[in-house]
């Protein structure tokens, strides 16, 4: 009888302590909709003298149609490009066991927002939502990483990912490889 209680009480403790390595923006799970978007996760940056670019990404889920979103973040003494994304927009994914995997834009037509500084650096921001597939979602949960290209209106972006991103400023490292596999079970 014991036995009978612990397994449950078991069961229960597991699936709590798998959920909670999900670190959410928005979490809505109600019979009427499921809304999802998880913590943007920082996956490549560049930081030079005179420019720094942060790219980001986080999931969203809304009733059953998967999404990543994808964050750019450019800092220039130039007035940096504006990039912009259209039906034609996508991300292509090579993988480490040498599959590809591409995600289509999400959306109607933007353009990213700008802002010029005075003395500061200019600034350009984006955000996009690009399509997971049954078959994206398969491939991307069970192989790093590799590298990827953005594929924007107006031009094209190649990153070649390293293994980890860690320095005294973080409190935990930031595995950009493995992105897909650590997160999407949280929008399963």
């Amino acid at each position: 009888m014991k036995y009978n209680l612990l397994l449950p009480l078991l069961c229960i403790y597991c699936f709590a302590a798998a959920q909670s390595t999900c670190n959410y923006k928005i979490n809505v799970d109600t019979q009427e909709e499921i809304f999802q978007l998880t913590q943007e996760s920082l996956i490549d940056f560049t930081v030079r003298e005179k420019k720094t670019i942060f790219v980001y990404f986080s999931l969203m889920k809304q009733d059953s149609v998967k999404s990543v979103v994808l964050s750019i973040s450019l800092n220039s003494q130039e007035i940096p490009p504006v990039i912009c994304y259209n039906k034609k927009s996508r991300i292509s994914f090579k993988l480490e066991d040498s599959t590809y995997v591409s995600a289509p834009y999400l959306g109607v037509d933007v353009c990213a927002r700008q802002s010029k500084g005075e003395n500061t650096m200019h600034n350009s921001t984006s955000e996009a939502s690009f399509y997971l597939d049954s078959l994206a979602v398969e491939r991307l949960s069970k192989s790093p990483i590799e590298s990827l290209r953005i594929g924007s209106l107006n031009t094209n972006f190649d990153l070649k990912l390293i293994e980890v991103i860690s320095n005294e400023q973080l409190t935990n490292p930031i595995y950009p490889k493995e992105f897909f596999i650590n997160t999407l079970p949280c929008i399963e």
